[in-house]
């Protein structure tokens, strides 16, 4: 029985090599692919099928792979460059977590305290059965609390259909640090923190807003001085300025219509990145290197089984069907785009790849199998 990583890429290069249909697709995209290299025409194959859909218009794809940095990037509109940005969605929560590993590093925070004791006042809703939420819960999605500690009215959710949603993100973002305490104040947890899975990104807002409270300082200027001080990573930020939007790649909803750029602030949304093709390989390599302490306790098991499914910190975890170990988060944003990043420290690989359309999150997850097995098949 064939697997479904070869169907899909058997039917990707029938696809390609029915002549109407290969000479319409590729006429239309642009792509800074040299073409020299079977990885280079892999891409090719694979990047021009995703861009065959009528609602999608441009891929960027970063490949690390034997200490070498590879970036593609394909367009039917504008080609993006390996400097452009991209809002990464909640592969923002790795970084959450990475900057959690590297307070607990600093002793700021202990992963397993229970969270009252950096939050201020009280809080004795946060318990179920006498059992606390621990800091390593919130960044594992254990901690048992509601996905929205806010329900907006029918009335006000009906009028924010009727603005833009840089109007909608204005509005939504005046929820500040305090409304999430308040709010939290009446959370109640459906279980005992630690013992299920559930994603939640309110529960990473929570975190970070304990992480502020550490450090008496703002995730953003936090989180920028780890990145470009652990890291060497200039263009990973939370917000982009007039200048720096220039530069973003324009993305798309899911009719493939244009979705102005908005800067995600507050804590009502999960928590936001924006970043690069180029700065993404950087962040691919050191996550495989493990040469910074708190990436490498972001890859410690903190929930799950070794063997299948489990939790770092804020990365996911599972085995491939050859029973490797691999890391993995994916991110959809509804300011347009979709991404998907993916750790194999057994082959020493890794793969960023993020498009600015909303259409399926399922479909960059095929297109990264589909690369992947060819990875696999040429490295036997």
């Amino acid at each position: 029985m064939l697997s479904k990583s070869f169907t899909i890429l058997l039917g990707t290069l029938l696809l390609l090599h029915s002549p109407s249909l290969k000479g319409q697709y590729l006429e239309s995209v642009k792509t800074d692919n040299k073409l020299k290299t079977w990885l280079d025409t892999t891409i090719n194959q694979l990047a021009t099928d995703y861009l065959s859909n009528e609602h999608t218009y441009s891929v960027s794809i970063g490949i690390y792979t034997k200490g070498k940095k590879i970036a593609y990037n394909y367009s039917k509109e504008k080609l993006p460059k390996a400097n452009n940005y991209y809002n990464v969605g909640s592969v923002a929560k790795t970084f959450v977590a990475a900057l959690l590993a590297q307070a607990v590093i600093e002793k700021k925070i202990n992963l397993d305290d229970d969270i009252r004791k950096y939050l201020p006042g009280n809080y004795p809703n946060l318990q179920y059965d006498g059992h606390g939420i621990l800091v390593k819960h919130l960044a594992n999605h254990t901690s048992a609390l509601p996905k929205t500690f806010r329900l907006l009215s029918t009335k006000v959710a009906d009028s924010l259909k009727r603005l833009t949603i840089p109007q909608q993100v204005d509005y939504l973002g005046n929820y500040s640090r305090d409304s999430l305490f308040n709010d939290l104040r009446k959370a109640e947890l459906d279980s005992t923190p630690g013992t299920k899975f559930s994603y939640n990104s309110m529960a990473v807002m929570v975190l970070v807003a304990l992480l502020e409270n550490s450090y008496k300082n703002s995730y953003e200027h936090l989180i920028s001085a780890y990145l470009k001080r652990h890291l060497g990573m200039y263009h990973t930020i939370p917000y982009l300025n007039e200048l720096q939007k220039n530069d973003i790649v324009q993305g798309h909803n899911n009719k493939g219509q244009p979705v102005p750029f908005a800067n995600l602030r507050g804590f009502y949304f999960g928590p936001t990145m924006n970043s690069t093709i180029n700065d993404m390989l950087t962040y691919i390599e050191a996550n495989l290197k493990l040469k910074d302490k708190a990436l490498r306790l972001t890859h410690q098991l903190t929930y799950g089984k070794d063997n299948g499914f489990g939790m770092g910190l804020g990365w996911m975890i599972n085995r491939d069907e050859r029973g490797a170990r691999y890391f993995y988060h994916d991110g959809n944003t509804k300011i347009g785009y979709n991404t998907l990043c993916v750790l194999y420290p057994t082959y020493n690989y890794g793969i960023i790849i993020i498009v600015n359309d909303t259409v399926d999150q399922h479909m960059v997850g095929e297109l990264e199998n589909a690369i992947r097995h060819q990875f696999l098949m040429r490295n036997q």
